[in-house]
């Protein structure tokens, strides 16, 4: 009679062992990916120019208070993008996420062709 108990002692041990091990963690996506997923939905409001289509860039941002998006540099060929991206994403604030600050992304911008 004793083993019996002892056996269903160490099943139920076992069990609740394996449900906390089941538990499913909370995943939440990188900081860099919400950044550029924002960058590209403020880059697709506006409208594209043709001079600009099929350049790449490198823009290297940070957050600043309040979640303002703040360009530090732009590395490209094609001065015209180099505006456009000045002109449609520095200074505009980011809606989702929280970013540290001081933290600098680097994130590659390629123009698609028609």
């Amino acid at each position: 009679m004793k083993k019996s108990v002892y056996a269903l002692m160490v099943m139920m041990a076992l069990n609740i062992g394996y449900a906390f091990a089941g538990t499913p963690e909370l995943h939440e996506p990188k900081a860099l990916k919400v950044l550029t997923s924002q960058i590209y939905e403020l880059l697709g409001t506006n409208v594209i120019p043709n001079d600009i289509r099929g350049s790449k860039a490198e823009v290297r941002v940070a957050v600043d208070e309040g979640n303002y998006l703040r360009i530090l540099s732009i590395e490209t060929e094609n001065e015209a993008l180099k505006d456009f991206l000045k002109s449609a994403i520095d200074f505009e604030k980011l809606s989702k996420g929280t970013f540290e600050k001081g933290i600098v992304y680097r994130i590659p911008i390629e123009v698609a062709k028609r």
